[in-house]
């Protein structure tokens, strides 16, 4: 696949594509083969592999583990299709790693 998550901003960027087109409205890119379009598992795949990469340290198993239940929230929300639900849990997990304080 010929996309992922390299930095927070990506992870910004596509926490709210997701927002916008989850479960099942994500453009087609005709510059992707049609193996590599986003869909829903891939984009909360790398959305988990982002969380690996943005707390890497041991220090940080429980915020993981956290991130990884909302997501796993959101990602059951859509699949039981109710969008509403899991647009709010995934804009919950993006408080969880973008809100100061």
């Amino acid at each position: 696949m010929s996309t992922r998550v390299n930095s927070a901003s990506d992870l910004y960027n596509l926490i709210g594509t997701v927002v916008l087109c989850a479960p099942d409205r994500f453009p087609v890119r005709d510059y992707l083969a049609p193996d590599d379009q986003m869909t829903l598992d891939r984009a909360f795949n790398q959305m988990r592999d982002a969380i690996e990469a943005l707390y890497p340290e041991d220090r940080f198993k429980d915020k993981r583990s956290s991130l990884a239940q909302t997501l796993d929230g959101a990602l059951s929300s859509y699949r039981d299709g109710d969008r509403y639900n899991g647009a709010h849990r995934l804009q919950d997990f993006q408080d969880m790693i973008f809100q100061k304080g």
